[in-house]
């Protein structure tokens, strides 16, 4: 009997970093094809395509597009991924397809799969970050989708609201939430040797992308936080790269100019998961708007500030503090830091036990149990 076939869609860093773990689970009992998108192919964004493990694949495919980032180019790119994909679906004739988050680039594969009666797996849905499109997005895959996994109970029932079925939801728990426990940490010392950092000095983790709901002020919104980390010369900062949302070239640019200007600084254009959890677990605090700060940074149980509007009305642990996208809100948190003497213990409210295997068989399961009756339109 053959064996079923599954394709996932990546679309950058942050996703293969979730999905990995789970394909790492079944890729030996059914064929996994990966469909890549163009952020893991661009060079500004550290070329994340060398971090993929091609060993669990039995075919890659790499969807190149030119994109500047902005929102005329994202409408460009879904409108001609949309036949590019379709005739990858039609190629492999999938029994099941694989999604997680709430990107652009997700939402043109869950467009392509839906209308080829591809059913659809949804990882992450539910949530809310009402500074980002992504907001809007991950709900419309939420409706384009057949099977949903949450991370948390308020988040199963937001899928509930929308009108799907609760006995096509599973609420696991985060994928990275417990990936923590299950990477190989290297000491703080082999770490700094390894990305060449050179300093006694506490680290602080900066990720900062931009509010794409707020697209006015993308100019502004990178020189606040700049401005507001300038004199902090008693802390080394380690940037890591924005992600390909509008303007994220821009901020990574500024970034870089501030590292040129102040050596208590360093920036990574993408440090892949490992080493960025590893940093993560020895720097002491973390900073800025990534959704690794709110599911991630608790497990470690060191201090977040969450800045602005980006990852507004996700469910927060309580070692995450929100401030204003505002130069004195950020430094008086920043001061703030100074009285959490060690990390803490902290319930991380994404996490819950045995996610990885479970949302693994689970997808192994339906991938069984669909019987396709599918109609592959051709050209």
């Amino acid at each position: 009997m053959p064996k079923k076939k599954i394709i996932f869609y990546t679309g950058s860093r942050a996703d293969y970093g979730l999905l990995e773990p789970i394909i790492s689970q079944i890729y030996k009992e059914v064929d996994i094809y990966l469909l890549v998108g163009p952020h893991h192919l661009e060079k500004t964004l550290g070329k994340t395509l060398r971090q993929i493990n091609r060993k669990l694949f039995k075919k890659i495919y790499n969807c190149k597009a030119k994109i500047d980032y902005n929102n005329v180019d994202i409408v460009k790119f879904l409108s001609e991924s949309l036949n590019r994909y379709k005739k990858i679906i039609i190629r492999i004739k999938p029994d099941l397809a694989v999604i997680l988050g709430d990107r652009y680039e997700v939402l043109s594969f869950a467009i392509t799969s839906f209308f080829q009666n591809v059913k659809i797996c949804h990882l992450h849905g539910g949530e809310k970050t009402i500074g980002s499109f992504d907001d809007t997005i991950r709900h419309v895959i939420t409706k384009l989708s057949h099977y949903h996994f949450t991370t948390n109970i308020k988040y199963k029932d937001r899928v509930i609201h929308l009108g799907e079925n609760k006995k096509k939801i599973f609420n696991y728990g985060s994928i990275g939430a417990e990936n923590v426990k299950n990477i190989t940490y290297l000491s703080k010392k082999e770490l700094f040797l390894k990305l060449g950092i050179n300093t006694k000095k506490k680290i602080i983790l900066i990720t900062f992308h931009p509010e794409t709901n707020n697209y006015k002020s993308y100019p502004s919104q990178i020189r606040t936080l700049l401005e507001s980390l300038k004199n902090l010369k008693n802390l080394f900062l380690v940037f890591t790269g924005s992600n390909g949302d509008p303007n994220g070239k821009m901020f990574n640019q500024e970034m870089k100019k501030f590292v040129k200007k102040n050596d208590n600084s360093i920036f990574f254009s993408s440090l892949g998961n490992t080493n960025y959890l590893n940093l993560m677990k020895h720097a002491n605090a973390v900073l800025g708007n990534s959704s690794s700060a709110i599911i991630e940074a608790p497990s470690f149980g060191i201090p977040v500030i969450n800045i602005g509007n980006r990852q507004s009305g996700r469910e927060l642990s309580s070692n995450i503090f929100s401030c204003k996208l505002n130069r004195n809100a950020i430094i008086n948190e920043i001061k703030k830091l100074k009285k959490i003497r060690k990390k803490v213990f902290v319930k991380n409210l994404n996490f819950k036990k045995n996610a990885i295997i479970k949302i693994a068989n689970k997808i192994k399961f339906l991938s069984k149990k669909v019987k396709p009756d599918f109609k592959y339109f051709d050209d």
